[in-house]
Order: C-alpha cells, then structure tokens, then sequence
C-alpha cells in the first residue's frame, strides 16, 4: 500500500455538515422523493399528474402570482428562529407524505411560471423590438 487509507462510509458529522450546507437542496428532493413514493401508495398517481397539470396550466396563465406567493411564504418561513425553520421543514415532509398530490401542484405552478419567464426571456432576445 502506499500509506493512503481509503475512507469506508460517511461519519454522522460529515452528513451534518453536508446538510447545513446543501439543506434547501436535501429538502426539496426529500419533499420530491417522498411525494412520488408516497403518492403510488396513498393516492393514485393520476391525482398527481392532474395535479401537475393543473399547476402547470395555472402557473402559465398567472406566473407573477405564483412568483408572488412563493417570495411570501419563503420570506415568512426565512423570518422564523431556526428552530421554527426546522418544524415548518418536517411538517413540509409530512404534507408530501400524506398530501403527495399538493408537492406535485407545487411543482406544476413553479415549472409553468418558470418555462413562462424563460420564453419571454428567449423570446425577447431572439426578436428585438422595431423601430
């Protein structure tokens, strides 16, 4: 051997650390992750697409409402203790569990605002206004 040792798992700090940094990141794709396992087993997953359609629809036809909303309740959840944070982040866990269809509505408002805004965005690049 060379004298370099090779790591066998992850210590309980190194998951911390990783969390706290990427916390956003790790909720969101638990939220995500439960949802979809979830909504096979207490929903059917047609509730799921019509809700993702629905909020895709939705967030087409009113993407600054949906933007609007969205900045309230992450400027509501960002003004709490981090304690607080953490509740509001399992009770979010636990609505994708038991609510799976509402995380996929979400979804959808976010994914139709977020395609309306890149298509103006495109749009306005690729035909500049006329004189």
């Amino acid at each position: 051997m060379d004298g370099n040792k090779l790591k066998e798992g992850v210590s309980v700090r190194e998951i911390e650390d990783f969390t706290k940094k990427h916390r956003f990141e790790v909720f969101f794709c638990l939220a995500f992750v439960f949802a979809c396992i979830f909504s096979t087993t207490f929903w059917s997953q047609w509730w799921s697409i019509l809700a993702v359609s629905v909020g895709g629809v939705a967030g087409v036809l009113t993407p600054g409402k949906v933007e609007h909303f969205a900045k309230k309740v992450f400027h509501f959840i960002f003004k709490q203790e981090q304690v607080t944070q953490l509740i509001l982040g399992i009770v979010g866990l636990v609505i994708s569990i038991l609510l799976s269809p509402l995380i996929f509505l979400l979804m959808g408002l976010h994914a139709g605002k977020s395609m309306y805004h890149m298509a103006m965005e495109l749009f306005s690049q690729h035909n500049p206004p006329k004189d």
